[in-house]
């Protein structure tokens, strides 16, 4: 009888965010990718020869029988009590006849029975501290350590472990491949924009589409093999299909990363007035690159070019499912645009809401479909709930019209889809043309016109023409404009609130989305 053992670090971003400071959220990462990767093989008992996939979401591993499948949970379960204190796993075991069983249905089950005893979590509790301690400012676990860089900070084993994590050899290890050669890790926020330069960072949390379907697909392909009497090899050659898919989506993203990285160095001329990329500090910071989970931090003015690059690399990718059965990768982008002092955990959780808005536009729009959107947000600090509440509330006009158009397509290239980033571009470029600067057409008009589009479409079709420059907006081809706004909609007001955290990106020489 074989077996199936399937695993997975919980809550990872509960535990890379708990922290504001740059060095533990990315020790925390480092720390996540070594238990998925590299424990196994440190056991030094083959572990790594018993991989059907790892990483990203959970791992899957299997084994000759049952009793070295809960060898295998049990030793890994020692390693990571021992060595990294806050890390929970959740594991369980499945045993299975591989000549009379579906190993298809063993897949499904076994992630079903972990799912069980995650949800049992909800309704445990645990005695962390007797309340005499000092806590940890960032995990509230009682305090065991002084902090070496800030001698008045108390900081619990887990923040420790996660300093030591980031100070060693194995912070290249983690990220040296995504980021192009010769340029020294970012240790500060800070570091990520010049400092005359307003201080604001991106978080950009990426998520791919559609990848249950996906895996559902592949499991379609070999229903039809099971026949006869021995399932043996159809049920080898599923585990075998499964890896190599997760391998290609591995490969697909973090060669995404790697040509997204790439584009941004082809703009370093572009880049060093508001970056520190001529001091070799590369403005970008992977925290996870796991399968299609990806988050990583950047300067406030390139993060959503940078999500728009990732995305239409990744569009290009084509992976093989099985058989020949091929399909495109699609995924939604979430960028939260904050100042440096914003809490961090703060400002990713608004960076995967917006990811999870835009997957929900599409959803509500497509049921069939499958495309790429990218959505965004300048958290100024002000304004409260989750990113639907806060465009319900506050980017409506005063007769009733959206303020945003946000999300937007990428790669929707129908008639009808007018929510797109080539039209955002064509808005974008209006609001920035040459002739408003060559007509001396002062630049706080065109910023003055977001507090004019709250007011409605009258007053907005008023300050343009007293301005002079209602004829500098001239709207897109697939939709109906007039004075900025369509019968739902102002489809410019995107453009004037990002104006000044937006900076275009061009790849290799090529023309970006709607530019003249």
């Amino acid at each position: 009888m074989k077996a199936l053992a399937l695993w997975e670090v919980s809550r990872k971003q509960d535990y890379i965010f708990a922290s504001n400071k740059l060095k533990e959220n990315r020790g925390a990462s480092i720390i996540i990718e070594e238990i998925i990767e590299e424990l196994p093989k440190s056991i030094n008992k083959g572990y790594e020869n018993n991989v059907v996939y790892n990483g990203g979401g959970n791992s899957l591993y299997k084994f000759d029988d049952l009793s070295k499948a809960k060898e295998f949970i049990k030793d890994i379960s020692e390693e990571v009590i021992g060595r990294y204190p806050g890390i929970q796993l959740f594991m369980t075991a499945l045993e299975y006849d591989e000549k009379k069983d579906k190993v298809t249905d063993k897949v499904s089950y076994i992630h079903q029975k972990l799912n069980i005893k995650k949800n049992r979590r909800a309704n445990s509790g645990l005695q962390v501290s007797f309340g005499i301690e000092i806590p940890c400012e960032s995990t509230k676990l009682p305090a065991s350590f002084c902090d070496k860089d800030e001698e008045h900070r108390y900081i619990s084993s887990e923040i420790k472990e996660k300093q030591n994590i980031d100070t060693s050899h194995k912070n290249s290890k983690k990220f040296k491949r995504l980021i192009p050669e010769g340029y020294k890790p970012i240790r500060e926020f800070d570091d990520l924009a010049k400092k005359e330069n307003k201080s604001y960072l991106a978080v950009v949390h990426i998520d791919g589409n559609q990848m249950g379907k996906k895996l559902i697909k592949l499991k379609e392909y070999f229903e039809p093999k099971y026949s006869g009497d021995d399932f043996t090899q159809v049920n080898e050659d599923y585990l075998q299909a499964l890896k190599e898919f997760s391998s290609q989506i591995k490969d697909a993203y973090e060669n995404s990363f790697i040509e997204m990285t790439k584009t941004i160095e082809e703009n370093k001329e572009e880049l060093k007035d508001i970056t520190n990329i001529e001091g070799n500090k590369f403005p970008v910071i992977p925290i996870i690159v796991a399968g299609d989970d990806i988050t990583y931090i950047t300067n406030g003015k390139i993060g959503i070019e940078s999500a728009r690059i990732f995305l239409e690399y990744l569009n290009r990718e084509c992976i093989e499912i099985y058989g020949g059965g091929k399909v495109k990768l699609n995924a939604c982008a979430g960028v939260a645009i904050a100042k440096v002092s914003h809490p961090f955990a703060n400002t990713y959780r608004l960076a995967e809401d917006l990811c999870n808005n835009a997957k929900r536009k599409l959803a509500k729009e497509y049921s069939n479909r499958d495309f790429s959107l990218v959505d965004w947000h300048i958290e100024q600090g002000d304004l409260l709930g989750s990113i639907s509440e806060i465009r319900e509330k506050y980017y409506k006009s005063l007769d009733g019209y959206d303020l945003c158009m946000r999300p937007l397509y990428l790669n929707n290239e129908e008639e009808n889809c007018w929510t797109s980033y080539k039209n955002f571009m064509m808005a974008f470029n209006d609001i920035t043309n040459k002739r408003i600067y060559e007509d001396k057409i002062a630049r706080n008009k065109i910023k003055g016109l977001r507090d004019v589009f709250a007011k409605g479409k009258k007053d907005t079709e008023i300050y343009l023409k007293s301005n002079g420059i209602e004829n500098f907006f001239s709207g897109f081809w697939n939709v109906k404009v007039d004075y900025c706004f369509t019968d739902k909609c102002c489809v410019y007001s995107d453009a004037v609130e990002v104006m000044d955290l937006f900076l275009k990106l061009k790849e290799g020489g090529r023309k970006i989305h709607g530019e003249i």
